[in-house]
């Protein structure tokens, strides 16, 4: 299994937690130096190396925010929601995506998941305080209907809408490859260019390295298959 990685933004440190094989999608774990506070951005899994992390670097989680619904970000959300006691956010539009997803884990050759219930779901596109200030989200269909990133001032949580030098797959339920562009393309135009962008699998990026490869594509761009 891959191991953990740190990048320290600021008062901000950021633990990437990749859940390795047969996904490798990357849970993202983010403290706030000062006020000891943390949440974990899609943990997949494993659950029992993700509460590893965050009892590692202390504080109090605070929640956990998805940025889709799919099996491979949301399988350990139940184990560790028993284990802290918090809430877990989502947008509306992928609630009935949440409830399937037992049944595509299974489908796609991982293992059995627990049921997610419970998840307090948001419209639009709202605020989450965090530490001295807030994560703004930001609504970006098209890997899903309800699929959002997670911004702060540094570096953004892009899920599966937007990899390095790729782009989320439309062809599964939920999918559509038109308004993933439009998405990708309003997207960008609102981050700074140096935001670092992590995303749900794969190495992260910079906003202005995106923003180049994204207006000098000349295709459809590819897809990343996960």
């Amino acid at each position: 299994m891959a191991e953990l990685s740190t990048r320290q933004f600021g008062d901000f440190l950021v633990v990437t937690i990749p859940s390795g094989e047969p996904w490798e999608e990357n849970c993202y774990l983010v403290r706030h130096e000062d006020s000891r506070e943390q949440v974990l951005i899609d943990p997949g899994g494993p659950a029992e190396m993700i509460a590893k992390a965050v009892d590692q670097h202390g504080g109090r989680l605070r929640s956990i925010l998805l940025t889709h619904a799919h099996h491979d970000h949301v399988a350990a959300v139940t184990e560790l929601r028993r284990r802290h006691q918090i809430p877990c956010y989502l947008h509306a539009h992928d609630t009935k995506l949440l409830r399937h997803a037992p049944i595509y884990t299974v489908r796609f050759g991982g293992e059995p998941m627990e049921p997610v219930r419970d998840v307090s779901t948001f419209q639009g596109e709202p605020d989450f305080p965090f530490g001295d200030g807030h994560i703004s989200t930001i609504h970006t269909p098209g890997h899903t209907a309800g699929g959002v990133v997670y911004c702060l001032p540094a570096f953004t949580f892009t899920g599966d809408t937007l990899f390095n030098r790729r782009v989320g797959r439309t062809d599964l339920p939920g999918g559509d490859a038109a308004a993933l562009s439009s998405s990708i393309g309003r997207l960008l135009d609102r981050l700074p260019g140096d935001a670092v962008l992590f995303p749900g699998h794969g190495r992260p990026w910079v906003a202005a390295e995106a923003r180049a490869w994204w207006l000098g594509l000349s295709d459809i761009p590819p897809e990343f298959q996960s």
